[in-house]
């Protein structure tokens, strides 16, 4: 049971899942500029920052709140596909790491988001 007495159902289980996975996710696009050699690359190093906070936020909201506000996990989605293109975006697809950490976690992160936001239909 939860703290309001209603019993948690399977789709919140997947939500909660999918949705603190992106938190993670989240988490790792803050420090990974540092890690991947591309925090000198200013726009390339706020976006990483940036997009890494409001991932985390809203998958927050999610994890916890499983059956409402949806909608975030649809905005999650279109930062995970922002997350793929952002190497070409801001130059720093030459960097072989740091483009695959860039399109594995955004792949990853739109793939989870439209699992969090189709579990709780």
């Amino acid at each position: 049971m939860t703290q309001n007495g209603v019993q948690p159902t399977p789709a919140g289980g997947q939500v909660r899942t999918a949705s603190g996975v992106n938190v993670v996710l989240g988490l790792w696009l803050i420090i990974s500029p540092w890690i991947f050699s591309y925090a000198a690359l200013n726009g390339a190093l706020w976006n990483s920052i940036i997009v890494g906070i409001i991932v985390v936020v809203l998958a927050g909201i999610r994890v916890a709140n499983v059956m409402q506000y949806t909608w975030l996990s649809w905005i999650n989605l279109i930062l995970g596909l922002w997350i793929i293109i952002s190497p070409w975006v801001y130059n720093y697809a030459t960097l072989t790491g740091a483009t695959w950490n860039s399109v594995i976690v955004g792949i990853i992160i739109a793939a989870l988001s439209i699992w969090s936001a189709l579990a709780a239909r």
